[in-house]
Order: C-alpha cells, then structure tokens, then sequence
C-alpha cells in the first residue's frame, strides 16, 4: 500500500472514530461500523482489538 492510499485509510478510520463519539449515544444506520474499522485496521497494520479498547469503541451488540 501506498503512502496516498494510507492517508486515505486513516482519514476514513479518523471519520468512523469521530462520528461513533458525536453519534454513539443516537441510533446508527450504520450497520458495519466495526467491520469498516477493522478494515481501516488492516489496511494500516493496526491491531483492531487494540484500537478499540485506546478509543473504548464499545459494540453495543
């Protein structure tokens, strides 16, 4: 992967964290939230688990 195609991954994953802490208490449409994160995740070689419990991404499933 590319140096762009990096930046364009973080700036997706920085989106998804932001709108989970803006929206995390509202209903979601967002069915894949976490599967996009964890994409995200793999695309930059960042442990999804990690990620989750530094930000306390928390499934509500």
């Amino acid at each position: 992967m590319n140096k762009v195609e990096k930046v364009k991954a973080f700036s997706e994953l920085f989106e998804l964290i932001n709108m989970y802490y803006v929206e995390r208490d509202q209903p979601s449409e967002e069915d894949n939230f976490f599967a996009k994160v964890e994409n995200c995740c793999d695309l930059l070689e960042l442990d999804f688990e990690e990620l989750k419990r530094a930000f306390e991404l928390n499934s509500l499933a």
